[in-house]
């Protein structure tokens, strides 16, 4: 999968090379880092408490600018992403619904470990606020490679019957109950992004952006877990413009 996404970045790259003899077009490479994760939906749902712990990646892209007029420039990107932190949480009645529609309900310490690593296709709107100065906003798409999503109960207390649950003493008895939901991931994600694009010359970028998922990181069908997960990230980078 990582060897076709190489491809493709080849490919545009050639396709929106052959387009930048129009001046209106400019076409420059991405360089970034990643910082981010997914945060459960309703944020009621996150334990009091809990810590997250995301871990930096680097991104390559590709992307080709075109300028609308001298305020409003439209961009189209291809970017390769990879997100992934893991979180820790003292949960009580943690519900996991199985294939049956019966419950299993865990409490005590849970360590979990997220990496989705992904292709990225954003359209983007630049708006000049002044000289060098840019404010962005846009969409994506995403089409995920691969993931993982490994949950870990440790020293904690896990029955069907939810009252033993909620009147559980911790530590509970001294074993380890895993949950692994890769294959309950979903193969795409779309959402918005905004942020703020600093230019240090003619050729040279810097840029910084949030981008907020609009779907659940699951597939529609997976109800094993009793809350859904939206992809956050911030992506820090530079760009530098090919073709003037």
């Amino acid at each position: 999968m990582i060897k076709k996404a190489i491809s493709i970045f080849i490919i545009l790259l050639f396709n929106l090379a052959s387009h930048a003899q129009d001046k209106k077009f400019n076409v420059y490479p991405n360089l970034a880092i990643d910082l981010g994760g997914a945060i459960p939906f309703p944020l009621s749902d996150i334990p009091d408490g809990a810590s997250w712990s995301p871990k930096l990646y680097p991104s390559l892209g590709i992307g080709s600018e075109y300028n609308l007029n001298e305020k409003w420039q439209l961009a189209f990107e291809i970017n390769y992403h990879v997100i992934a932190f893991t979180s820790d949480a003292d949960v009580v009645s943690q519900a996991f619904y199985w294939n049956d529609g019966t419950a299993q309900y865990y409490t005590g310490n849970t360590k979990t470990d997220i990496e989705l690593r992904f292709v990225e296709f954003p359209l983007i709107a630049f708006y000049e606020l002044k000289e060098g100065r840019r404010f962005l906003v846009g969409a994506y798409y995403s089409r995920i490679l691969e993931s993982r999503f490994q949950t870990k109960g440790i020293n904690g207390i896990y029955s069907p019957d939810k009252n033993i649950t909620d009147n559980a003493t911790l530590p509970g008895p001294n074993y380890t109950i895993e949950y692994n939901f890769d294959d309950d991931l979903d193969k795409f994600d779309y959402g918005i992004l905004i942020g703020y694009r600093y230019s240090i010359n003619h050729k040279f970028y810097f840029w910084a952006r949030l981008n907020v998922g609009f779907k659940s990181i699951f597939e529609k069908e997976f109800t094993n877990i009793d809350y859904e997960m939206y992809q956050v990230r911030i992506n820090l980078g530079v760009s530098y413009k090919l073709f003037d």
